[in-house]
């Protein structure tokens, strides 16, 4: 099943792209790995999605940092949220 990853803000530029496509290995079911997987050649995006304040939303919901998850249709990295 294709996932849906999407990178807002300062992640977007990181990554290179806004969003991408892929399929997951049932391996990656937690944020941490999720980051590994998706960033094993990019150190920089790497440390980027790992920053304590990058939110992550699965279906449009966010979870917790160490939240599991199955198959989802879309994940997004959201990143500090400033202004007022």
């Amino acid at each position: 099943m294709t996932t849906r990853i999407l990178f807002f803000g300062q992640l977007r530029e990181t990554a290179g792209r806004a969003e991408t496509a892929v399929d997951l290995p049932p391996s990656v079911a937690t944020r941490s790995a999720l980051i590994d997987w998706l960033a094993k050649d990019d150190p920089a995006l790497h440390a980027a999605l790992n920053q304590d304040s990058v939110r992550l939303c699965i279906d449009k919901k966010v979870v917790l940092a160490e939240a599991t998850f199955s198959a989802p249709n879309e994940i997004a990295f959201l990143p500090p949220f400033s202004g007022g």
